[in-house]
């Protein structure tokens, strides 16, 4: 019975759930089909699903910042699996890895897999994308501009980035949607892409959350902040999209999610300038003086900070763009 039950694959890629990380398993999955894939929403997830797998001989971790969490999990595997890291953030965990750790600044993690790899050239419109929305300015992204258009690259961008929103836990449409896309379509291609857009789109989703933003959006200095509470917790599968979207049209470069949970505070931080401060490494800085898990990268990053912490995080955020 145990036979039937473990999952013996050979390549094991564990990713994030958004649009980069649906891009990266279809990057991947072009390369390697029978691969296992596994979407965790952060670090604890990614060591969680680390700490489970004990058949995989090869294990890659993509856009998964490597936190303590991850560390620890890494170190249990050591020996018994390759670990490989892909990613855009560059973390002193690397060194403990034995597999490859490549890191490069600049690129969305489905480009840094793509490059790695040498995957078709059909998927650079999916890379393109994943640049776009991870505000990477690269080579890849003005090319695929260059030769589609800028309304077709951004019409695809909302078509994926609101089809996977329909539904945040389900990873299953994750894995559909990544095999589908690594045969180089474009998402508005795929129908089972197609009709989960169309079912965003109308049910108004997108034009709901965004009101629930602009009413409860405070703005200091540089940063957009949004504070969850019971009456606007649920922003209909968009959770922090709305919120760049929102504090980008309001000036900012940095948008700021808070959201307490009893004795904790997740936070969730976006970075809209490129050149702006790596938001990760502020991250990281604070957990490590103050408690708690976090991380990320220059301009993603999220954190459980305690509640009488919150504060002194959000002023010591806001001084920290300031200097910038």
């Amino acid at each position: 019975m145990d036979s039937l039950s473990r999952d013996d694959r050979d390549k094991h890629l564990i990713t994030r759930g958004n649009v980069d990380g649906i891009a990266s398993a279809a990057i991947f999955l072009s390369q390697h089909p029978l691969s296992r894939i596994s979407f965790i929403t952060s670090p604890r997830a990614a060591a969680n699903a680390l700490g489970k797998d004990r058949m995989s001989k090869e294990v890659y971790l993509v856009d998964v910042a490597l936190t303590d969490d991850v560390a620890e999990s890494v170190r249990a595997r050591k020996g018994s699996q390759t670990i490989f890291a892909v990613d855009h953030h560059p973390s002193s965990v690397l060194e403990e890895l034995d597999g490859i750790k490549i890191v490069e600044e600049g690129r969305s993690a489905a480009g840094v897999l793509h490059k790695y790899l040498k995957a078709s050239p059909n998927l650079k419109k999916l890379v393109a994308i994943a640049d776009q929305l991870e505000y990477c300015d690269t080579d890849v992204l003005h090319d695929v501009l260059k030769r589609h258009g800028q309304q077709k690259v951004n019409d695809e961008a909302m078509v994926l980035d609101f089809s996977w929103r329909l539904n945040i836990d389900d990873d299953e449409f994750r894995t559909i949607a990544s095999q589908h896309l690594s045969e180089g379509a474009w998402p508005s291609q795929i129908c089972a892409i197609k009709r989960r857009y169309l079912q965003v789109v109308n049910e108004n989703r997108w034009p709901k959350a965004i009101s629930r933003v602009k009413a409860g959006l405070q703005v200091r200095d540089k940063v957009g902040i949004f504070q969850c509470n019971e009456k606007n917790r649920s922003l209909y599968g968009f959770g922090t999209r709305a919120l760049v979207e929102v504090a980008h049209r309001w000036g900012c470069s940095y948008a700021l999610m808070l959201n307490d949970r009893k004795e904790n505070c997740s936070v969730s931080i976006r970075g809209m300038d490129p050149r702006g401060m790596d938001v990760g490494q502020f991250v990281e800085d604070f957990v490590t003086r103050h408690g708690m898990d976090g991380g990320g990268h220059p301009t993603s990053a999220g954190a459980r900070i305690p509640l009488p912490v919150e504060t002194r995080f959000v002023d010591e955020f806001v001084s920290a763009s300031v200097t910038r």
